[in-house]
């Protein structure tokens, strides 16, 4: 319910908002019907930007009666619309004038929120079916019955053109800005938000020094994630982070609750990082196991890479203690490394 307190507050406000945050102009964006309305960045007390902000007047056309709708829109740092606020002399209505209720501004807010909406794939022009009957839905035509589900009745084009303002082209103009603003603080900040749409806007915005700044901010939303982003995550961090003893010392810890295609990123990775320490070595090793063949091959190969002779010995006496058969490519690289140590293959087996 609080986001419908913030809506109606500021019905009873007389004048424009006024904000505690640092204001800054930001970005001009253009409408689809050729206007324009500025955004503005509010910062926190820190100089961080907290969130964007636009006033909104825009002209809104419910069956050929136009008038102009005249509000606040706030989004967050990654461009996501979080709200909007009225102003008191000015309530948004719809056909025949009649103000909007309490929950219509409730459903409004949940329609400007929702991605996943089909009226506003369909042209304006195609939202109602055209007819010379009388007025049918308070239109001169009818409306579609996939559309009515959507939409607030009598208050079509006002939804329609409210979510095409609220999440067009001002959502990448935004995306931008933050962008050009990230830095250390910002980008914890950002992450702090805790979601998957925030993690994804980090991991594809953050360039290679970005990613060495934050790479501790970029580990911890890997554990606290969900679905695919641990796996799109690892293969997004640039290759020579995962010489870091703070990578390293993460996929130890993390490695055997990461799913199959996470675990498979992080072999891909380390494949070219030279001198890996015995500790990650080690680690692998305890790896190996009967059940799984092809990770088996990948981390018998990245061992292989980066061995010494005690790494070695307990490679091929886990090998064969457990019966964990080798490629042909791994048995001809380990009789390779063999010459210099001499340790007895004949047990080993072959894939």
């Amino acid at each position: 319910m609080r986001i419908v307190y913030s809506i109606f507050l500021c019905l009873f406000c007389s004048s424009f908002l006024r904000y505690d945050h640092q204001e800054r102009g930001a970005f001009e964006v253009e409408m689809d019907n050729g206007g324009r309305f500025n955004v503005i960045a509010l910062k926190d007390e820190q100089g961080l930007i907290d969130k964007y902000k636009a006033n909104i007047l825009a002209p809104v056309c419910e069956d050929r009666v136009c008038y102009d709708v005249n509000l606040i829109f706030n989004w967050n740092l990654i461009g996501e619309f979080v709200d909007f606020e009225v102003f008191s002399k000015e309530p948004l209505t719809k056909l025949d004038h009649i103000p909007f209720s309490p929950e219509d501004y409730q459903r409004l807010q949940g329609i400007l929120k929702n991605q996943d909406l089909n009226f506003v794939k369909i042209p304006a022009e195609e939202l109602v079916v055209k007819s010379d009957k009388p007025k049918l839905d308070g239109y001169s035509g009818a409306t579609k019955e996939t559309v009515k589900k959507e939409v607030i009745e009598g208050a079509l084009y006002t939804c329609y053109t409210l979510w095409h303002i609220a999440n067009g082209a001002v959502v990448d103009s935004i995306k931008s800005h933050t962008v050009n603003a990230l830095n250390a603080d910002l980008v914890s900040k950002i992450a702090k938000q805790k979601s998957q749409t925030a993690n994804y806007f980090l991991i594809n915005h953050l360039d290679t020094n970005g990613f060495k700044e934050n790479i501790a901010t970029i580990l911890n939303s890997i554990t606290e994630s969900k679905g695919y982003f641990s796996k799109n995550a690892i293969e997004r961090i640039p290759e020579d982070l995962f010489g870091l003893s703070l990578v390293q010392d993460f996929i130890i810890i993390n490695y055997s609750d990461f799913d199959y295609y996470t675990q498979k990123a992080i072999l891909s990775k380390l494949e070219n990082v030279s001198n890996l320490p015995p500790t990650l070595s080690q680690f692998f090793i305890d790896q190996l196991s009967t059940e799984s063949s092809f990770s088996n091959q990948k981390i018998i190969s990245l061992v292989l890479k980066n061995i010494d002779k005690s790494i070695f010995e307990t490679l091929v006496e886990h090998l064969n203690t457990n019966a964990i058969p080798v490629s042909e490519e791994n048995f001809v690289e380990i009789e390779k490394r063999n010459e210099e140590h001499l340790f007895n293959l004949k047990t080993l087996e072959k894939l």
